[in-house]
């Protein structure tokens, strides 16, 4: 299409590049830390192109690790279903019913180690998926949903799986159920304390047993709308790897079932401290904090934690991506930016004088990508510093202002997140390390437009190179829109009529390979073609493939069972807790001083009300007292029973204990009163004592 009419000084007016460099046409925000966040994101980009040595992008997991995690959680979900015709959702039966899974059912044994390893799978690629896109930056502007959602979606993938290592009901799930209770016993949720179920094997509840599975199974549907807001925003996302890739991370996970089997570790025993023990720490990494911190410094951890996570992408945005816009007059309602947009920015509205809708961007959404100006055949979408018309008029001034018998140029739209972001351009477009080249920076090699390409050509451009980043592309679907393109697969295609003989390259290279890029640039400008490389040897591709799937096999079962390093008491423990209502006494409601401050005619005779007097518990060890202590009546009006949970360390040996405890008005009266004798013989064996008016005094 050719530039409307212009004015002749309008006409030989100059028209300069905005750019000093390549990198200046980027389209994400300017970021604190950018540069550290380059050089981490540099080593997910050298993984990625070390695999694409041996292997397509539809098997290398780390180019589509948000698939791969999907993928996992499904095989997790389904061999989840599958378990529970083995396992038994009961506090008296969850173990055995695991325990003779493994011993006499090679299938149950088989989906509870899929179950687990396919868990593990899903979060380490979620967490390595997290740092990929946080390195890359893409998290900011508009992209905040995505994060925040993901912030969720992790939270609760997290939390499923903490309360699926409780349904075990082994010395893990007493951690994590000592764990959960820490925190849970500083919200006002409970009438009792939590904790208090976690003393001894009579007391733990079986109907909160039951909770926890009821949970378990039900997060998941949470999950997945989180995962829906988390991709809402996306055209044409892709939810779940393809079927070789499919395949090979099942069976990868079935051999690996097979091989190092999942399995328990010694039954719950809440008289037991955990000694010598392995975790699970892709879930059960907090166990290292709810172990040795208390509740209210745990909720603080948490909250700071989350709160900083989840504002990222306010706390490192220094900078907002520019924001294209469409002129109403100029767009023909064709529809192809619409469907070119990979973050459904724009929206076909209705016009009230012709039937063609129009479109608009939602700025909300629009990410800067440019790849709608590379749609748009009448120039209808505008985009900051880069104008489609002022553009077309720099390529006719740099073509033209060639002297006859001079050798033309060739055109290079360089994408700014390729590996020639770091060009130096003068104003005319030229870069001293490209010599013979006009250099136009782009944001995305999908904002080149095929006209902007012929155009080129008509003008005498030597050739035209069409540079593009090529793994994990920050602008997503630009480096595929752009090759759709130029082969005529996909409109605006690029009649090939129109260029001749003139080459036209689309060349892939990432940040990491500058000279790779200036190499084949070069090697473009003589020979008009840059060679294919060579194919690998089946030998080299079959060894990347094994250690790729050793390496992140590896990666899964090394973490999934690694030695923890529990707390042991420095002494025996002896735990004495009691559930008890002081007695009811009479008090005036009304003070005598208070009846003082009125006048004669307003006193009135005092209320009388029943109020629970505090239990009092105090404890000998040996005959001398190691406790003395007041309890207040729970309750809103402090009108319930009293509640104790002690923890007394005493040295190993033989002791004599004696427990007291008084509820009457008379702070010498000691109503229920025992006495044992106690052999303490070992660091983790804890005697508990409990003590309601029913059952008296309990000694475990």
């Amino acid at each position: 299409m050719e530039t409307p009419t212009l004015s002749r000084a309008k006409r030989r007016a100059p028209v300069q590049l905005p750019f000093r460099s390549v990198g200046d046409a980027r389209s994400h925000p300017q970021l604190v830390g950018e540069r550290l966040l380059r050089q981490w994101n540099t080593l997910f980009i050298r993984l990625n192109q070390w695999v694409k040595t041996a292997l397509p992008d539809t098997l290398n997991p780390f180019a589509q690790m948000g698939a791969v995690a999907n993928t996992t959680f499904v095989i997790a979900l389904i061999s989840g279903i599958l378990l529970l015709f083995w396992y038994s959702p009961s506090i008296h039966y969850a173990y055995d019913s695991l325990e003779s899974m493994r011993t006499s059912s090679f299938l149950g044994q088989l989906m509870r180690s899929l179950h687990r390893y396919s868990s593990d799978a899903c979060i380490l690629f979620m967490v390595l998926h997290a740092f990929q896109v946080l390195f890359a930056g893409k998290f900011s502007g508009p992209r905040w949903l995505a994060w925040v959602s993901g912030v969720v979606l992790a939270g609760l993938l997290w939390v499923d799986g903490w309360l699926g290592y409780w349904l075990v009901w082994d010395q893990r799930a007493q951690l994590v159920a000592l764990g959960s209770a820490r925190m849970l016993d500083v919200l006002p949720f409970f009438a009792d304390p939590l904790s208090r179920s976690f003393l001894t094997n009579e007391s733990v509840n079986s109907l909160l047993f039951f909770l926890v599975f009821f949970m378990h199974m039900l997060i998941p549907l949470g999950i997945g709308i989180a995962l829906w807001i988390h991709i809402m925003r996306l055209n044409r996302s892709v939810f779940f790897t393809r079927a070789k890739l499919t395949w090979a991370i099942l069976i990868s996970l079935t051999i690996l079932s097979v091989i190092y089997p999942a399995t328990s570790a010694p039954r719950a025993d809440m008289l037991t401290v955990p000694d010598k023990l392995t975790i699970d720490w892709f879930y059960l990494f907090p166990l290292f904090l709810t172990d040795r911190l208390e509740g209210g410094m745990l909720w603080m951890i948490t909250l700071v934690l989350t709160v900083l996570v989840t504002a990222v992408p306010w706390l490192l945005q220094r900078r907002k991506s520019p924001v294209a816009r469409v002129l109403e007059s100029r767009c023909n309602g064709c529809t192809q930016c619409y469907q070119d947009c990979p973050y459904n920015a724009i929206t076909m509205m209705p016009r009230a004088d012709r039937e063609e809708p129009y479109a608009s961007v939602d700025p909300a959404r629009c990410v800067g990508c440019g790849i709608c100006v590379g749609s748009c055949d009448p120039a209808g979408v505008t985009y900051p510093l880069l104008e489609p018309l002022d553009i077309r008029q720099w390529i006719n001034q740099v073509l033209e202002a060639s002297s006859p018998g001079q050798t033309p140029p060739y055109l290079a739209f360089i994408c700014a997140e390729s590996a020639g972001a770091d060009l130096q351009l003068n104003a005319a477009g030229e870069s001293p390390e490209l010599p013979g080249y006009r250099i136009l920076p782009v944001p995305c090699a999908g904002w080149v437009h095929p006209l902007l390409i012929e155009r080129a050509v008509r003008k005498g451009a030597a050739g035209v190179l069409i540079v593009s980043c090529d793994l994990d592309p920050y602008c997503r679907k630009g480096v595929e829109w752009t090759a759709e393109r130029l082969d005529g697969e996909r409109k605006p295609a690029l009649r090939k009529e129109k260029v001749g003989d003139t080459p036209v390259y689309h060349l892939r290279v990432d940040r990491t390979e500058k000279d790779a890029f200036l190499k084949a640039a070069r090697q473009f400008q003589q020979e008009g073609r840059i060679p294919q490389r060579s194919p690998r040897s089946r030998f080299y591709r079959w060894t990347v493939a094994a250690v790729l799937v050793l390496g992140l096999s590896l990666a899964t079962v090394v973490p999934s069972d690694a030695w923890y390093p529990t707390v042991v008491p420095e002494h025996p423990e002896v735990v004495v807790s009691f559930k008890h209502p002081g007695q009811l006494v009479e008090q005036s409601a009304a003070t005598q001083k208070s009846n003082d401050e009125l006048l004669p005619h307003m006193r009135g005779a005092a209320s009388i009300q029943r109020v629970r007097v505090p239990v009092r518990m105090r404890i000998f060890v040996d005959g001398k007292e190691v406790l003395n202590k007041s309890y207040r009546p729970g309750g809103l009006f402090n009108d319930g029973t009293s509640l104790a949970i002690e923890k007394l360390p005493i040295p190993e040996g033989r002791h004599r204990v004696r427990i007291e405890i008084g509820d009457s008005p008379d702070p010498d009266e000691w109503n229920y009163v025992d006495e044992r004798e106690v052999v303490l013989d070992s660091n983790t064996r804890r005697h508990v004592v409990m003590f309601d008016r029913v059952s008296g005094f309990r000694w475990y």
